[in-house]
């Protein structure tokens, strides 16, 4: 959360002093064009940064990005000095440490500028070896020991996610809203020792409706940093606002950690290894330790109802799929309590999963590395130096040269059906890859696979007609803006 902050704070303290640099970087971006003018795209996006720059306010890039790719091909300038790939190679030359070079691809500077605190998250850290540092303190509350540790606490709270969809199913629910409540309280509770009691008190906590309405506003001023004058004109009207929502934020997040960290009692969470080392010579500081819990919350809290959102969707609208996965939870258990971490291994519901992140990743904005003085070679072909690279995962996992049907939901391309035998699957990497992937991968997949399980073996779920069409043309602001999701629920009695 602090990384997206800093992108629009760090330049409104910084607006006076800057715009002068940030005009004659631009300059000298545009300047850079000519070494990418074999590689296609629109021409207008190859002569300036304003449409790349509009359509990322709107929440339509990622969009557009996979529209070029489908008419262009697998690589696309979509910036006078930015290219995005759509091949399986591209992963790892971007975003991984590929042989062929010492260190990993730094993050685009223009997308991430220094926090007014001075103190990087693990998320920011432009130094690959502060990273790790960073990464390793929280490392073992993500292993797969640390999740069966942690399973009891999510259990409270899968299990009162059922409850209340009992007592609410008379009509149509929001299962968009009650994801957003369980993932939340999962997620406060592993991060600050503490529920933010979403679901028991049956509304999202008041942080909580501001966090996810900053995360919706800040893309929208932070393209600005290209601009100038728009820059100052535009982050100095926002600058008291986002200052006190940062404020907000820190100090709430600081009251959290603070408490945490004075629990005695031993617990399985996201802060015990940070917890058990502090104070001595090697641990994370206080400061650290707040800024990352601050973006494990945010990270997590967004991204998993976002993942269980888009494939309840899915299924509803392709009942085969649903028919299949729920005869097989059905069979498989007698009850819902059966259903736990050892138990869901499901190959059917894998495949499912897997499915959905391909048409509906969680977090599908587009994250740039820039490439080296010299240039570098990126899925086989030369780039020049100091250009802006990035994956587009919208493109690549929709693209026909990757998959047949790309565009249709059919898990039993993960299953090893012989139509799909030719699928690319290695190229859907939802969670990234490398150094620097998602932390939070086995926690998605954990949470994702026994909340489906215990939701499809509890009801029967029905889409109601004015969700149908769900998924077309939501926004991309960070994480997909979702609108409600109205389903009809059904207790399931077993015969």
């Amino acid at each position: 959360m602090r990384l997206m902050f800093s992108i629009v704070t760090s330049s409104c303290s910084s607006v006076c002093s800057c715009s002068s640099h940030i005009w004659s970087t631009h300059q000298s971006t545009v300047s850079t064009s000519i070494p990418l003018s074999k590689y296609p795209g629109p021409r207008l996006w190859a002569i300036t940064h304003f449409p790349d720059a509009y359509h990322r306010a709107t929440g339509r890039q990622a969009h557009l990005v996979a529209d070029m790719h489908h008419k262009y091909g697998p690589v696309v300038r979509t910036a006078p000095n930015e290219l995005s790939f759509c091949e399986e190679g591209a992963w790892l030359d971007i975003y991984g440490k590929p042989v062929s070079r010492s260190t990993q691809l730094p993050k685009d500077q223009q997308q991430i500028l220094p926090p007014p605190s001075g103190v990087w998250n693990m998320s920011q850290q432009p130094s690959d070896e502060e990273h790790q540092r960073m990464r390793r303190f929280f490392a073992h509350g993500f292993s797969e020991k640390a999740l069966r540790d942690q399973e009891p606490i999510m259990n409270k709270y899968f299990n009162l996610f059922i409850r209340r969809l009992h007592e609410n199913c008379a009509k149509a629910v929001d299962i968009n809203k009650w994801y957003d409540l369980l993932s939340f309280d999962v997620m406060s509770d592993l991060a600050f020792g503490e529920s933010f009691g979403g679901l028991e008190n049956s509304k999202l906590h008041p942080w909580t409706k501001s966090m996810q309405a900053m995360l919706r506003a800040i893309p929208v001023l932070g393209i600005t940093q290209k601009y100038y004058p728009l820059d100052r004109i535009l982050l100095l009207i926002a600058k008291p606002f986002l200052r006190e929502s940062e404020l907000k934020f820190y100090n709430f997040v600081e009251r959290q950690v603070m408490k945490r960290l004075k629990l005695q009692t031993p617990r399985p969470d996201f802060l015990v290894y940070a917890q058990e080392s502090l104070n001595t010579p090697e641990s994370l500081t206080f400061q650290e330790i707040c800024e990352n819990a601050g973006l494990l919350m945010v990270g997590g809290a967004e991204s998993t109802p976002s993942a269980l959102a888009g494939v309840t969707y899915l299924l509803l609208c392709n009942p085969t799929c649903l028919a299949i996965l729920t005869s097989c939870l059905r069979t498989t258990f007698q009850s819902v309590d059966e259903i736990n971490s050892v138990t869901v291994n499901i190959d059917y519901l894998l495949a499912v999963l897997n499915e959905a992140l391909r048409l509906y990743p969680p977090v599908p904005s587009i994250f740039s590395r820039v490439t080296p003085p010299e240039g570098c070679f990126i899925a086989g072909r030369y780039v020049p130096g100091n250009t802006s690279v990035s994956v587009s995962q919208r493109g690549i996992n929709r693209s026909a040269s990757n998959f047949v049907r790309p565009n249709e939901f059919a898990p039993q391309r993960w299953t090893g059906d012989a139509e799909f035998r030719d699928d690319q699957l290695k190229v859907v990497q939802p969670f990234s890859v490398g150094p620097r992937n998602c932390i939070g991968r086995n926690l998605a997949f954990f949470e994702m696979k026994l909340v489906l399980a215990k939701l499809l073996y509890s009801f029967d779920l029905e889409l109601c007609e004015e969700s149908r069409g769900w998924m077309d043309g939501q926004k991309i602001l960070f994480f997909n803006v979702r609108p409600p999701l109205m389903i009809k629920l059904k207790p399931y009695v077993k015969a």
